[in-house]
């Protein structure tokens, strides 16, 4: 079915949504969750070079779904539908057992995020009334997220340049110390 160029225009002004009505619902919603989410990441820990991503972003749904419209049906949908960023693998995987064999990441995760709540909720009110008092531990209470973030990212570089983990010598299975008669 021949889809209206108008609202694949109107739609198309929204990551995401022209190619959602173009029934490409995977390519579709990956755009919009790769456009919300650069925004939200540069926004939650104030990187706003992230947003230098936007731009892109936008312009690449926004031609693509144009593209999309102006093929003729049959070609349109023998286009695959597929999530981007290597995404379709993303839900056949095993999640329970990443999280088994990343515990220590996923951990690490889960205790950022709580503290990050509780201060939220405990400090946030307070923020004002520091602020008045001591302008220098506000801004330091208010840049937390991104110092922690920096934080984290030159210790993965750091341990990306020491060479990960390094591999214990191989035993030598040729070699069997005598251990000595049990019985005496």
């Amino acid at each position: 079915m021949k889809k209206s160029s108008v609202l694949t225009f109107l739609f198309s002004m929204f990551p995401g949504a022209g190619h959602m009505y173009l029934g490409m619902m995977k390519k579709g919603a990956s755009l919009m969750l790769a456009f919300c989410g650069v925004i939200a990441v540069a926004g939650f820990f104030s990187l706003p070079f992230l947003t230098i991503l936007i731009p892109v972003i936008w312009f690449y749904s926004f031609f693509d779904a144009i593209n999309l419209c102006h093929l003729p049906y049959e070609e349109r949908l023998a286009q695959e539908d597929h999530f981007l960023f290597g995404a379709d693998d993303f839900f056949k995987k095993d999640w329970l057992g990443v999280a088994k064999k990343r515990h220590l990441l996923v951990g690490g995760i889960c205790i950022f995020l709580g503290v990050w709540m509780l201060f939220q909720t405990c400090i946030g009110p307070y923020m004002s009334l520091i602020y008045d008092t001591l302008p220098w531990l506000y801004r330091l209470i208010d840049n937390l997220p991104t110092i922690l973030v920096a934080t984290c990212v030159i210790l993965l570089g750091v341990y990306l340049v020491g060479g990960g983990k390094k591999n214990k010598e191989p035993i030598d299975t040729d070699y069997i110390e005598y251990g000595g008669n049990r019985d005496e």
